[in-house]
């Protein structure tokens, strides 16, 4: 039986609309890095693995990310980049955490910056979030998983979470959990994928 609802953050809740300040290339590493991953010594992989662990370790993992793929990261585009004002939840969202209601509602991301207060600006109520750079661990690990069940107070089995990395959020299932793999999109051009994806579990 579900019992709570974890979701995924970026690109599950809330994304990035396109930005005159936010150039086409640098949007396209940030939703494919894994061509210029691949090619990171153990040094600088060892950096990205943990980017969501620490701001520090995030800006010299972006920093190298887009170095080899021949960009340049200013300070001023890292800022804009967690910059709460730049983010906003898809057209779902507040529709999604309302439908899964009574069932606890929480947020599991790897991130390296406090998020809730794009929730306060939504009104957008969560129960717990689990927030990697204050958990100590990062998805596909399960025990970020477990952590964000302990905040929720529920068993890893009574809990679906809702992601659209099959690699990370699809570890939910390694860890005991239901998953929900949704597609996603830039802010205003995504379907209404949320509250189908709730419903394929009995939720709506």
């Amino acid at each position: 039986m579900i019992k709570a609802v974890l979701f995924d953050f970026a690109g599950t809740l809330f994304g990035r609309p396109s930005h005159p300040w936010l150039p086409a290339r640098h949007l396209s590493v940030l939703r494919a890095p894994a061509p210029f991953v691949a090619r990171m010594n153990a040094a600088e992989r060892a950096v990205w693995d943990a980017r969501d662990l620490t701001a520090l370790a995030d800006r010299s993992a972006h920093w190298t990310l887009f170095r080899l793929a021949g960009l340049t990261m200013t300070d001023d585009l890292f800022r804009r980049l967690h910059n709460p004002a730049f983010w906003l939840p898809y057209a779902d969202t507040a529709a999604a955490l309302a439908t899964t209601r009574p069932l606890k509602v929480g947020v599991l991301s790897n991130i390296s910056w406090d998020i809730r207060a794009l929730f306060r600006r939504e009104s957008l109520a969560v129960d717990a979030f689990a927030l990697s750079y204050e958990i100590g661990f990062s998805k596909p690990s399960p025990r970020a998983f477990d952590a964000a069940c302990t905040r929720l107070d529920v068993a890893p089995s009574e809990c679906l979470y809702v992601g659209d990395d099959p690699v990370a959020d699809g570890a939910a299932v390694a860890a005991g959990l239901r998953f929900a793999q949704i597609s996603t999109a830039p802010v205003g051009r995504r379907e209404p994928v949320l509250l189908e994806a709730l419903a394929q579990h009995g939720i709506s």
